[in-house]
Order: C-alpha cells, then sequence, then structure tokens
C-alpha cells in the first residue's frame, strides 16, 4: 500500500511467534499452577494475604532484603500513618532522585514489603530512592481509601523529600492496580500542587479502565493466566462495590478517562505484555498520551504475562528487558 498511516505499531512484536520459547514455558506453568491452588475470593482476602505471606498459596513467598528500611508518612487522617519502604542504591552511585512506587495487587492484595527484589534492581540501575507506597487495600478500605493514601505520599514526598533523603521527588509509577494508582496520583496533582511537575512516569501492565477494555472481555486461555476477566471483576467488586459502569467510568475511578487537554504531560513509559488482558489499557491509554502533546514510550514484551516484571530473570527474559528499559528511562528523564 502507498498510503501512509500517521499512526503506526510494530505489529511483529504482537504476533504469536515472536514469544521467547522461556515466556511460552513461563505461561504454560502458571496456567498449570494456579488452577491448583486457592482463589483470593474464596478463602477471604485477608485469610489470602496471610496465606501469601506464609508460602500457602502456589506460589512462594515473597523475599525481603535487609537492604530495604521500614518508614511512614503521615496521612491526613490524625494519628495514621502510611506505612512504605525505602531501598537506596547500593551500587556506590549517588542517587538521583525519588520514585515513588505504588505497587500492584488488583487494589486487594500485596504489601510494599513484597517487591524488595524487584525495587532493589531498579534502585541499583536507575540511580533512584525508591519509595513504595503501603496504601489501604479493598475489600476492608474500599475506593477512595487507597488513592487518597497515595495522593498523601505523593504531596509529602514533594514537601520533604528533599530533607529525608537528599532528592526531589521526580517519578511516580506501578504495576497494574499500581499503575493506575500512579496515574490517578498524576492527576490529582495537577489541581493539588499545579506548580510541580514530574519528570516522568513508569506504568508497567496499567489497569486505567474499570469498565473494561475490550481486551479484557476477550482474552481467553485453557486456564487462568494470572488474571483474566473473572479474576479482574471480583478485584473491581472489592475496590469499588455497587458502582454503575457510568460511575465505574468516572476519571477519578478510571483515569483512562481523564482529560488531558492542557495539561503539560510529563513523559510516560507503558510498558504491556501481549499475553495481558490489560493489554488494551496500555496501548490506548499510551495512544491518548501522545495524541494530547505527551512523550510515551510504549515497550511491548511478546509472549510476556500479566505481572511480567516480577518474575525471575532467567524464567522471564522479558523482565529483565523491561525493568532495563525502566531504569534507562529513569536515567534519561532524572533531571
Amino acid at each position: 500500500m502507498t498510503l501512509q498511516s500517521d499512526l503506526t505499531i510494530n505489529v511483529s512484536k504482537f504476533q504469536p511467534e515472536a514469544a521467547s520459547d522461556e515466556v511460552k514455558n513461563l505461561n504454560e506453568y502458571l496456567m498449570d499452577t494456579m488452577k491448583k491452588g486457592p482463589k483470593w475470593y474464596d478463602v477471604g482476602a485477608a485469610k489470602y494475604r496471610a496465606m501469601r505471606a506464609n508460602g500457602e498459596t502456589v506460589f512462594p513467598p515473597p523475599i525481603v532484603l535487609d537492604r530495604g528500611r521500614n518508614s511512614a508518612i503521615p496521612s491526613r487522617e490524625n494519628g495514621r500513618d502510611i506505612p512504605c519502604r525505602v531501598m537506596t542504591p547500593e551500587t556506590g552511585v549517588e542517587a538521583k532522585a525519588v520514585f515513588m512506587h505504588i505497587h500492584g495487587g488488583g487494589f486487594v492484595l500485596s504489601s510494599e514489603r513484597e517487591f524488595d527484589t524487584v525495587l532493589a534492581k531498579i534502585a541499583d540501575l536507575a540511580h533512584v530512592v525508591v519509595v513504595s507506597v503501603g496504601y489501604r487495600l479493598a475489600p476492608e478500605n474500599p475506593f477512595p481509601a487507597g488513592p487518597e493514601d497515595c495522593f498523601d505520599a505523593a504531596e509529602w514526598l514533594i514537601d520533604y523529600a528533599k530533607a529525608e533523603f537528599g532528592v526531589e521527588l521526580q517519578f511516580v509509577g506501578g504495576e497494574s492496580a499500581g499503575g493506575h494508582l500512579a496515574l490517578s496520583t498524576y492527576f490529582h496533582l495537577t489541581t493539588s500542587r499545579p506548580t510541580f511537575h514530574f519528570s516522568g512516569l513508569v506504568l508497567n501492565y496499567g489497569v486505567f479502565d474499570l469498565s473494561f477494555l475490550p481486551q479484557v472481555h476477550h482474552f481467553q486461555k485453557r486456564d487462568t493466566l494470572f488474571l483474566d476477566k473473572e479474576v479482574m471483576e471480583h478485584y473491581r467488586d472489592a475496590f469499588c462495590p455497587g458502582m454503575s459502569m457510568e460511575q465505574l467510568r468516572h476519571p477519578s475511578v478510571s483515569p483512562f478517562y481523564g482529560d488531558l487537554k492542557g495539561l503539560q504531560l510529563p513523559p510516560a513509559m507503558f510498558t504491556c505484555g501481549t499475553e495481558d488482558c490489560l493489554l488494551d489499557d496500555t496501548v490506548m491509554m499510551a495512544a491518548r498520551w501522545q495524541m494530547n502533546g505527551g512523550t510515551a514510550v510504549v515497550r511491548i514484551l511478546p509472549g510476556a504475562p500479566h505481572a511480567y516484571t516480577l518474575f525471575p530473570w532467567e524464567k522471564c527474559p522479558e523482565a529483565k528487558e523491561g525493568i532495563e528499559a525502566g531504569c534507562a528511562f529513569f536515567r534519561e528523564m532524572t533531571k
């Protein structure tokens, strides 16, 4: 065809044959393994969190590194602090910025203490102090509790990061639900702190539309591949109980619908694997970012499943590729 499109996509990244043998084997393992274990919505969120911490689910318990430091940030409520986990570089390189990390887990699971191995790599490779926020979880604390904790943490870091860590807050980001909360935090700060500007956002396989984009509906595998529509619905119902579709599409609930016009959009990095039911969220949000004048760096990982960045590099080379790309983005965008 001689006509040129104004919007181009590297189609080869989306072809099944582009996936590595390692990630294909990982996906088979995940589908076989996950069907053997309990689901959080069958045993209850609180019990499942305890089981996960003790290694009583189908996955091993999280690795907690001695180099990580527990901390806390005051919330908007007197007497209640927001727990945080701080990771600083150990490579002999001086930190250049603070990265506020928001963990995933469907707004229901995980904590700031469960991502040490990944956050240590980011701290060392990106030359940043990572502050991971332990926001309140659903269903005990549904919307807007979790987002408000992230907003409070960001505002505190804007005011006190330099005094506390020697460098300024420059980045926010996260995985899955954490990507959602990171983008929501950016939108919040455009009104609460209009003179503050991020150097960049890093949004890994984020869920930006809780009314669900088409890929969520059409993503079907022989067994659950980490995340699918049924699992998503349980997470959403815990986080946003009783909300109508109209309410779910409010920008405060689904940042995909936020108005980008007129904003000084910071550079943003979006990553997602092609074997992820949230692929549309990444591709379409990144397109909206660019349509409104923002710089979006999009990395598509052929064959990678949801949560791909959290898997060991030897079993998922795409995790190494994604993390290293994100760290290169940090280094390039740091002021």
